[in-house]
């Protein structure tokens, strides 16, 4: 199994790809993709298969790591639409997002979640418009504020675990900003920063060929 990730990141301004060869943590931008769409969605069933929704209501499919593009049909397409459109705050999972119905483990604010697995789960949320993130290792009866290396850029609109690994988190920005923590939402650094608004993140592991 190779140890390279790959991170499809969807902003108002078409798909970017970053890559971090040999898992070295230097992530660089290596593709983008559907310029002149906002992407508000995406679901990665592995590193070269994706479905992104968009704002005009088009579901997209790329087999090929988002070098190309068409048309959208079955449950991923229907499903990740459903969620674009759907009222009410959305919780990103590793496996996806889910709706978020659990008001009394909500902070007050909160504009975006994600939720790590493990032995015990943590929450991360985006409160006051996103210009905090605070993470909870008890389903949401405490919050602490997580700490952003040299500030956040913009609020916070989109937090995804990494499918890979329970501890690594991904989250993005209306200014573009693009921020990742391994230790489970306690710290985050920047990654890098796009031209337009990020509005989904995912993220795999690159599979070695058999």
């Amino acid at each position: 199994m190779a140890k390279a990730g790959i991170v499809y990141v969807g902003t108002a301004d078409g798909v970017a790809t970053y890559t971090d060869p040999g898992g070295q943590n230097r992530w660089r931008r290596v593709g983008r993709s559907l310029e002149g769409d906002s992407v508000l969605g995406m679901l990665a069933a592995d590193h070269l298969t994706l479905v992104a929704a968009t704002a005009s209501g088009t579901a997209l499919r790329s087999d090929d790591g988002g070098q190309s593009w068409r048309a959208a049909s079955g449950d991923d397409a229907a499903r990740l639409q459903a969620f674009v459109a759907a009222e009410g705050l959305v919780v990103n999972t590793a496996h996806g997002p889910a709706h978020w119905r659990n008001e009394q483990a909500t902070p007050p604010g909160a504009v975006a979640m994600g939720l790590l697995a493990g032995k015990s789960e943590v929450l991360i949320a985006a409160i006051a418009d996103g210009t905090t993130l605070v993470r909870s290792e008890d389903g949401g009866a405490t919050w602490q504020q997580a700490d952003v290396v040299g500030g956040l850029a913009g609020g916070v609109r989109t937090i995804v675990p990494a499918s890979y690994h329970m501890d690594y988190a991904w989250a993005g920005t209306d200014a573009g900003q693009l921020l990742r923590s391994d230790d489970r939402g306690r710290t985050w650094r920047e990654v890098a920063v796009e031209p337009a608004a990020i509005n989904a993140i995912a993220v795999v592991r690159i599979e070695s060929a058999a």
